[in-house]
């Protein structure tokens, strides 16, 4: 039996993905005043409003390959329907040089907020482990690409379900553990998101 005590969730590995871009690339860093949101999943009704959302507590601006990039990873919060989904990393063409850090702020909130859906998502992971990519947003295929051969070599564990529970927020069986990848998988993520943005 493989140790799974020291493997990643799919949130500590894209926490670790992106420590990793920064060290790489020493960003500068853009942090929001308050959390900013990304619809991500709506279950809303004449009734009452619920809403799930990705929200980013900071951004980074990156530059990659002479390429300018506003990448930030955000956390699943709001109402019930963001309870299937954990975190992701998202990427944005940024190009303001010489805005001021007022104008970059409000560029960036505008632009996130306007990323709903996992538009501009490289990656995601669910409340289970999964690791996915959006069919809307330009990088889906690509990373997809990149990922496809390769991730069952950083599984660790693979997620486990109780057929005799049902998530009342999903209707689905009730995950008992979730996916856990190898450390190793932070840094083959890291190199596949320079490869795309590149």
């Amino acid at each position: 039996m493989r140790n799974t005590s020291e493997a990643l969730s799919v949130r500590d590995l894209l926490k670790q993905t992106y420590l990793l871009l920064n060290e790489r690339h020493n960003p500068e860093k853009i942090v929001f005043s308050k959390k900013v949101l990304a619809e991500i999943a709506n279950d809303s009704d004449y009734h009452r409003q619920r809403i799930g959302y990705m929200g980013y507590e900071f951004a980074g601006l990156f530059e990659i390959n002479g390429k300018k990039w506003a990448i930030a990873r955000g956390e699943a919060c709001g109402g019930y329907p963001a309870d299937p989904y954990d975190s992701d990393i998202m990427a944005l063409k940024f190009e303001l040089e010489s805005s001021s850090d007022e104008e970059k702020m409000n560029n960036l909130t505008k632009a996130i907020k306007e990323s709903e859906y996992f538009k501009n998502s490289l990656i995601y992971g669910t409340a289970d482990g999964n690791i996915n990519v959006s069919g809307r947003g330009s990088f889906g295929t690509k990373i997809v690409d990149l990922l496809r051969p390769k991730i069952k070599e950083f599984i660790v564990q693979k997620a486990e379900y109780d057929s005799q529970y049902i998530s009342v927020s999903t209707l689905s069986p009730v995950c008992k553990k979730s996916i856990r990848y190898k450390h190793e998988f932070a840094n083959f993520l890291a190199d596949s998101i320079e490869t795309v943005l590149k």
